[in-house]
């Protein structure tokens, strides 16, 4: 009877670890390996990025 509860208990810990795993983006994507693990954004800016911020300022623009 108690080693049905551990199994139970086992497989319950098991199944929320794997669902922690996709729930927890890795520390790469966060930005935590960057600097040693303080959490602040790479440097690194792409064009993508740019073009981004210039078609978020002509929207803003346009709203004013």
């Amino acid at each position: 009877m108690k080693s049905d509860m551990w199994f139970v208990f086992a497989v319950t810990a098991g199944f929320l670890g794997f669902l922690m795993g996709y729930g927890v983006p890795p520390m790469a994507e966060v930005g935590l390996d960057a600097v040693g693990g303080h959490g602040a954004v790479s440097a690194e800016h792409s064009a993508e990025d740019d073009a981004a911020a210039k078609q978020f300022e002509e929207l803003k623009s346009m709203m004013e």
